[in-house]
């Protein structure tokens, strides 16, 4: 499919959850797919740039509603990004190396998990060393996501909407201690 294209309503139905991996650039399907999750109340795991996303698209509902804009938010996002608006920020940092099989370990930093998160209740720990390779964070989040998880440079790592959408900045796909936020994302479907 064409990067710009919107995915058809009745695949989005077919879903019982998403998972949205990383990636270089948010599309207006990468929204897309997070409305549907929102509205409908779908397990949704986003990691990095699919945080990244799960965060802007609460922006953009924000935006939408300040602005009194009548539009949908993924028109408000292409309008937003011509006038040059800051989702995201460069950071130093957490992008060190090139990810490779025998380099994991090389890349990971310190991730501090609040108590009352998932995170916390699946990893049983505040404190996790996650691979990280990323060079844009969210600076800030709306009231309608809590931040559950950041790094010692205050690196917003873990977000929750609800206890079946939430995202991560890390990767948790190349950790090898445990796969239970995988688990997790499918037992919500």
């Amino acid at each position: 499919m064409p990067i710009d294209a919107y995915v058809d309503e009745y695949e989005l139905e077919l879903c019982d959850g998403f998972i949205m991996e990383g990636g270089g650039k948010i599309h207006p399907y990468h929204l897309q797919v997070v409305d549907y999750a929102v509205k409908n109340d779908k397990p949704f795991l986003g990691i990095c740039m699919g945080m990244q996303t799960l965060a802007i698209y609460f922006v953009l509902c924000k935006e939408k509603e300040a602005r009194n804009y009548s539009g949908n938010i993924i028109d408000l996002f292409e309008e937003l990004k011509k006038e040059k608006y800051q989702f995201t920020e460069p950071v130093q940092g957490h992008r060190n190396d090139e990810l490779e099989r025998d380099n994991i370990e090389t890349i990971k930093h310190k991730v501090l998990i609040k108590e009352n998160s998932i995170l916390y209740k699946l990893y049983k720990t505040n404190t996790l060393n996650m691979p990280s390779i990323h060079r844009y964070r969210i600076p800030k989040v709306t009231k309608d996501l809590k931040i559950m998880g950041t790094a010692d440079d205050g690196t917003i790592e873990a977000i929750e909407y609800s206890d079946k959408i939430f995202g991560v900045q890390f990767h948790p796909e190349n950790e090898s201690i445990n796969n239970c936020i995988f688990k997790y994302i499918i037992s919500k479907c």
